[in-house]
């Protein structure tokens, strides 16, 4: 019964997380497949793009500082003057995490590196290829700006088992 659960999930969503960051802690103990990050980026991408193929949806944990408490969705990606928009669903996700009392905010930017390259090439070889994954950055707090790890990931945890 479980392994049948796992294989469901597989199919279904995926978290990335990027190694010994709060994004880390977070998803540590969720019952979804991760994958880790290991900040290099070169691999960083080619992770991501290998987990993409057989994928409905991805959802890459990254953190930012200067928030506490709550989630920052990334609604695109940036590469020089151009730009690639989140393929998720946005609305319906933010419904759920309302639902929970998740707070969060909207932001258009992903950051000057590791997370906006990461985030940039995988939307764009969803884009390239057509594939249908949907791919969601978010950014959460450094680990000192949660004040309860385990309940943060508990609520963000019945928002991802809604999907």
């Amino acid at each position: 019964m479980v392994l049948k659960m796992q294989n469901n999930y597989r199919k279904k969503l995926k978290l990335l997380a990027f190694k010994n960051t709060s994004a880390d802690l977070l998803v540590k103990e969720m019952p979804f497949p991760v994958i880790y990050l290991p900040s290099n980026k070169i691999k960083d991408s080619e992770i991501l793009k290998n987990e993409i193929t057989d994928t409905e949806m991805i959802i890459c944990f990254g953190q930012k500082p200067l928030i506490k408490n709550k989630l920052c969705l990334e609604l695109l990606a940036k590469n020089q003057k151009e730009s690639i928009k989140t393929n998720f669903e946005i609305e319906s996700f933010e419904k759920l995490l309302e639902l929970n009392n998740i707070h969060f905010s909207e932001s258009s930017n992903p950051g000057t590196s590791f997370c906006n390259l990461v985030y940039w090439n995988g939307l764009n070889f969803i884009k390239e290829q057509k594939l249908s994954c949907k791919l969601l950055f978010i950014h959460i707090p450094f680990e000192k700006n949660i004040d309860c790890i385990s309940d943060f990931r508990e609520k963000i945890c019945k928002v991802l088992n809604s999907l």
